[in-house]
């Protein structure tokens, strides 16, 4: 691969579940990012903790009938990143995207804090395309301790990018964020409407609101996830969902749109049994089966 949009991309030894079968419809990039995490650092960690984890978990997917050995990953190894520059390294990250994604490759980012999906986004550089993202917060703030490209911003830059934005899981906003949700028509589900709604109709509410999307991209921040299931994350917060719940909307809203999706904000150092990691890889399995499922069978 001599394309210069892939100078920043370094083979890593490490392969996700030992996967390295070039001729699948699924690229693995880890991007170990973490320099604005704002309470639990250690997400830089997270591709190699999921890939080891990834190694002693079962490949056929009961719900979607899609055995993920026989598909197969193309493991190309993590982006190298500038060690204090967010600014460089989105740009990085959206160039090794872009590449990929010209050669018509589903798209799996492995981070990483939640900031590299500003990246990923701008890399796809489509048109119409919208993010389904599950995550415990808004990330809406236009600027978090002064700078603008902190973890907590992230669907706020993506939103500038003209990108429609639904999200899923939401339970920890602030006043700033609810006011510009609602300035810019962005619509959010809480773990409540979602207990209370149930599964199939908060899933035919996200078609009906994406319906005019061209492409799909799908962002889970594992905060999203309540702390009982997924205890090593950066930011925790109670009262979130389960992974059932979860990986059943996904399997439900999935169609040929889909161009990608990430994990991030997994924090190893605090994932001291690593079940957050083995539910990681367990969430890249699952959401990969179902787009096979939908896009390629």
């Amino acid at each position: 691969m001599s394309d210069s949009r892939l100078l920043y991309l370094n083979e890593n030894s490490r392969k996700f579940a030992g996967f390295n079968k070039q001729s699948s419809p699924f690229i693995i990039i880890g991007i170990p990012m973490d320099i604005t995490s704002s309470y639990r650092p250690g997400s830089r960690f997270a591709p190699n903790s999921i890939r080891d984890a990834a190694q002693y978990i079962e490949f056929y997917s009961i719900r979607t009938g899609i055995d993920m050995g026989d598909v197969g990953f193309n493991d190309v190894g993590d982006i190298i990143l500038h060690p204090s520059s967010v600014e460089e390294n989105l740009s990085r990250i959206s160039s090794v995207i872009n590449y990929f994604h010209e050669n018509k490759k589903i798209i799996i980012s492995i981070g990483g804090e939640h900031t590299i999906s500003a990246g990923v986004i701008k890399g796809l550089q489509k048109e119409g395309l919208c993010i389904i993202s599950f995550d415990a917060h808004l990330d809406l703030r236009d600027e978090y301790m002064g700078y603008k490209y902190d973890h907590a911003c992230v669907m706020r830059r993506i939103s500038e990018y003209g990108v429609k934005i639904l999200e899923i899981g939401s339970r920890a906003i602030s006043r700033e964020e609810l006011e510009y949700a609602r300035r810019n028509g962005i619509a959010f589900f809480t773990p409540q409407q979602i207990r209370l709604l149930g599964v199939k109709e908060v899933a035919r509410k996200i078609i009906n609101s994406t319906q005019e999307c061209k492409s799909l991209y799908i962002s889970i921040d594992m905060d999203g996830l309540d702390p009982a299931y997924a205890p090593g994350v950066a930011t925790p917060e109670p009262e979130g969902l389960d992974p059932t719940t979860l990986l059943d909307i996904i399997n439900l809203i999935v169609d040929k749109r889909v161009v990608g999706f990430d994990i991030v904000e997994i924090s190893p150092p605090y994932d001291i049994s690593g079940i957050t990691s083995v539910l990681g890889a367990k969430i890249i399995m699952e959401t990969s089966a179902s787009i096979y499922k939908a896009k390629l069978l």
